[in-house]
């Protein structure tokens, strides 16, 4: 177990017992290093006498909460990988990750793993609310995937095509976070304010804060007042979250600076001109952008005190490469590569290892946009069709499959609206079955038909804002849907 992040964080926790690891959720409450490494020493032993056994896959069903990281923690310390399945998803979409890839077991509460009663084998376990399920996986792990010292495979609808699963080894998660950490300069002096899904946001963030010292704070809940209290009783020095959680502090009416916070980084989505400008005006803080693919990890993060670049996610990290190829789009549209350390080590399924995804060293990320005079990175756009709501991504043919098998619609397009709340939204172009269903008062009611019909099958991000009825969809003259025309 010489590489293991169990070890590195290890390391730290002996370094510094008496540090604050974890503060919160619940007033009051908090894990010091010591107490944190035993109570994941603890949470392993009982995996362990469960049956879990190095090599395993462990899904992990659990809300973000002090025990996440204690379970994610302990899953290393076993030798197994962990493979998040997302709470705010809905029992398909759960059950379809148990489908694509060979799980052993499954850590939820007995309340909530009813979309894992068609995979249970055996009895499992339970403690103090938790359960332990063992799953019959319908399938096998594909050749190549025992020589990846894996630590982490999580199945995203990111920018590079369809919903493969990426697997991530603990030397490529280690790289990763200090590739980051040459600019974050994380230490034991740093706490961190913590609001996002640790589900969706873990490799390079909170395995960093705990690998190089720093304090996590969890706040009670995730509404402005809530989040400046903490930064304030807490005197927060990093404050990392999503546009969203920026839009609610811009318009806090009780903002007032916080001189604690050393950077307030956004991610999962672009930023909005008005949030950025009414958050630095009320905190006396720039937020800075920065660029986080589950594939490569965080490669730029803009940190410079300069409000008036927004717009950027900043200059490419020391540790990386960029360039930019021509997309036909225009001088200030072009796709990003990268290159450097931390790169996924394989695509589960189909299986792709590094060499063959990044052939001569780099890595295809699908982001368009351009360099300016002072070397700083401005997206525009992305290559393919994927739509991102708070940094949860997933592609349009999800949702299109679920309305085309609604008995009033005859075709379905969907695609992504600029929201500066939520990044983007989902909208829809639907074709009635029957026009004159889709026209006049009856209208309303099939639009109301259809997002209820979508809430019953897609998790709540996925859910169309906005429907519109049209006689026909765009294409191209091949014959494919136009998702983003106008």
């Amino acid at each position: 177990m010489t590489n293991n992040l169990y070890q590195q964080f290890l390391a730290t926790a002996e370094r510094q017992p008496r540090q604050a690891a974890v503060i919160g959720p619940r007033s009051g409450t908090a894990l010091s290093y010591g107490e944190l490494n035993e109570a994941i020493v603890r949470a392993s032993e009982w995996l362990r006498t469960a049956g879990v056994r190095p090599g395993d896959c462990v899904g992990l069903h659990y809300p973000s909460t002090p025990q996440y990281i204690i379970y994610t923690y302990a899953i290393w310390r076993c030798g197994g990988s962990v493979v998040p399945i997302p709470p705010e998803l809905t029992a398909p979409e759960k059950r379809e990750i148990c489908r694509c890839l060979a799980l052993d077991c499954v850590i939820t509460s007995p309340a909530k793993s009813e979309f894992l009663d068609e995979f249970r084998s055996g009895n499992g376990a339970a403690k103090a609310g938790d359960a332990l399920v063992r799953i019959e996986s319908p399938r096998q792990h594909p050749a190549g995937f025992r020589e990846v010292n894996a630590a982490f495979i999580r199945f995203t609808s990111g920018t590079t095509g369809s919903s493969k699963g990426v697997v991530l080894s603990h030397e490529t998660i280690g790289e990763r976070i200090a590739a980051a950490n040459v600019t974050l300069g994380l230490s034991p002096a740093d706490r961190v304010l913590w609001v996002l899904s640790m589900s969706y946001h873990f490799t390079v963030s909170i395995v960093a804060y705990l690998t190089y010292g720093a304090t996590i704070v969890l706040p009670p809940n995730h509404f402005a007042a809530a989040i400046v209290s903490a930064i304030r009783e807490h005197q927060a020095t990093l404050l990392y979250a999503s546009p969203m959680h920026y839009s609610l502090l811009a318009d806090y009416p009780q903002a007032t600076p916080l001189p604690s916070l050393r950077l307030a980084i956004s991610t999962t989505s672009s930023l909005d001109e008005r949030v950025a400008a009414d958050f630095h005006g009320r905190y006396g803080r720039p937020i800075s952008q920065a660029l986080g693919i589950i594939e490569a990890g965080l490669p730029c993060i803009h940190v410079d005190a300069t409000p008036n670049r927004w717009a950027s996610v900043g200059r490419v990290l020391p540790p990386y490469q960029l360039r930019l190829e021509d997309t036909g789009l225009g001088a200030d549209l072009k796709e990003v590569l990268l290159c450097g350390p931390g790169f996924l080590d394989a695509y589960y399924d189909p299986w792709q290892t590094r060499r063959e995804i990044m052939p001569g060293g780099w890595f295809r990320t699908g982001d368009v946009g351009h360099i300016d005079a002072q070397g700083y990175l401005h997206l525009a756009g992305r290559t393919k069709d994927v739509i991102n709501v708070m940094g949860m991504k997933f592609f349009p043919h999800e949702v299109e499959r679920v309305l085309a098998a609604h008995p009033h619609v005859r075709a379905a397009s969907v695609f992504s609206g600029r929201d500066p709340r939520w990044g983007e939204r989902v909208h829809a172009r639907i074709v009635a079955s029957d026009p004159a269903a889709a026209s006049g008062g009856p209208a309303a009611d099939l639009e109301r038909q259809l997002r209820h019909y979508c809430q019953q099958r897609l998790a709540s991000y996925k859910v169309p804002e906005r429907i519109e009825f049209v006689a026909a969809l765009p294409q191209t003259a091949s014959g494919k849907i136009l998702h983003r025309a106008i």
